[in-house]
């Protein structure tokens, strides 16, 4: 429900576009609990960034994205509405995971928020671009976010941060025909 809303009131998303949306983030949360034996967080801890509880681990996952299959991930540092994003300081969640087509790569949140900060430019909230459906590569290193949002992200691509992997969990291929190969 608390996603549903988000994605309709803070990213104004049609309904099929929430659908498609809401099936990623539940697909990739079902299969991450399935990999690992989390728990589910309360909707309290899922508000401040925490989806799971695995192990003492306080962990965000990320679902399987159009931009993973392309080799890039996108880190929020302030959230649509103005708020603490995922990979601010003051998200609570200690580890994020990312799905992508044959694994989730799971980062200590606070090396990945580094990396950015070393790669992009200086924040400057009057520099931010705003632009709806930027390009990755367009993007990259640079502080964006949406047309009538208060979004700031940032995408960085996978190669730069796997030194910073701190677990992979890969996931078998139920495709035929990715088997074979």
């Amino acid at each position: 429900m608390q996603l549903r809303r988000y994605l309709k009131e803070g990213r104004n998303l049609s309904d099929d576009r929430t659908a498609i949306c809401v099936d990623v983030g539940k697909t990739g949360e079902a299969l991450f609990k399935e990999l690992t034996g989390a728990f589910k967080s309360s909707l309290d801890d899922d508000k401040k960034h925490i989806d799971f509880y695995w192990g003492d681990m306080k962990v965000d996952v990320k679902g399987l994205k159009k931009m993973h299959h392309s080799g890039f991930i996108l880190l929020e540092f302030i959230n649509v509405w103005g708020g603490h994003g995922w990979c601010s300081k003051k998200s609570k969640a200690e580890f994020i995971a990312f799905q992508f087509p044959e694994a989730f790569y799971v980062f200590r949140k606070n090396h990945l928020r580094r990396k950015a900060l070393d790669l992009c430019e200086q924040f400057d909230r009057n520099k931010v671009i705003r632009k709806n459906y930027i390009p990755y590569d367009q993007a990259l290193y640079k502080w964006v976010g949406r047309y009538n949002a208060q979004d700031v992200f940032t995408y960085l691509k996978f190669e730069d941060v796997e030194e910073l992997i701190f677990e992979v969990l890969p996931y078998a291929v139920t495709r035929e025909e990715d088997k074979r190969e």
